[in-house]
């Protein structure tokens, strides 16, 4: 089973929040939320309205990877023989994979601050 802990880090003060874990198993996806470290995460600026989870007695189940997760990933669709050899070599990837993708790069966006990271 893999596991990426989804964590938001704070703008003001640094400090990175768990929010939720990310699992595949089977290659099907669950989310599931933190309750107790949202709350954190809330008191210090974070705002439920930045995720499409929102069930905190809910494992979230899809056959592929929820949409905040897949905007995360390049449309690799679109690359060619050498695109793609050069994307797996700067990953040190043999084949391209999803959850290894989000993990080698945390997943990070220009526009919001999410992470990805494996439990330390």
């Amino acid at each position: 089973m893999d596991i990426l802990y989804l964590k938001w880090e704070c703008p003001i003060n640094g400090k990175k929040y768990i929010i939720g874990a990310l699992c595949r198993n089977d290659n099907k996806y669950y989310f599931k939320l933190s309750k107790q470290h949202v709350e954190e995460a809330q008191k210090n600026g974070f705002s439920m309205v930045t995720i499409p989870f929102s069930d905190f007695n809910k494992i979230y189940e899809s056959e592929i990877l929820f949409s905040m997760f897949k905007i995360r990933i390049p449309k690799i669709e679109t690359y060619d023989e050498d695109e793609m050899n050069c994307l797996l070599e700067d990953l040190d990837l043999n084949t391209f994979d999803e959850m290894k993708y989000l993990e080698k790069t945390k997943g990070k966006l220009l526009t919001d601050h999410f992470i990805l990271e494996k439990e330390k």
